[in-house]
């Protein structure tokens, strides 16, 4: 699914802005995460152990996985915060849709 695709889901979409930490944090994080890659790279190029790659790409699994959750929850706050006004009904199906997202993605993984 592309960006284009994904935001017609959303058709009340309203761009959220990252809290400024939490950009920050996750700034650090994919910097963090490039790097891993990279080494990834150079670990393939030495032909190292399946099992020592392996391992590495489960770190930037999780590593990307913890950027996920941080844009979630900056997402729902934000979206919580904006939407006060309306129902909880329609607060909940907004949220479920986005959860939807995240766990489409893990699912597909497997």
């Amino acid at each position: 699914m592309n960006a284009k695709e994904s935001m017609k889901s959303f058709p009340d979409h309203q761009e959220t802005q990252l809290n400024p930490k939490v950009k920050l944090a996750i700034q650090l994080r994919l910097n963090r995460i490039e790097g891993q890659v990279r080494g990834v790279q150079r670990q393939v190029e030495r032909d190292e152990f399946c099992d020592q790659i392996l391992n590495q790409l489960e770190a930037i699994h999780s590593a990307l996985n913890a950027v996920g959750i941080l844009l979630l929850s900056n997402h729902l706050k934000s979206y919580a915060t904006r939407c006060s006004s309306r129902s909880y009904e329609s607060i909940t199906q907004e949220m479920l849709k986005t959860l939807n997202i995240l766990i489409k993605r893990r699912d597909d993984e497997k």
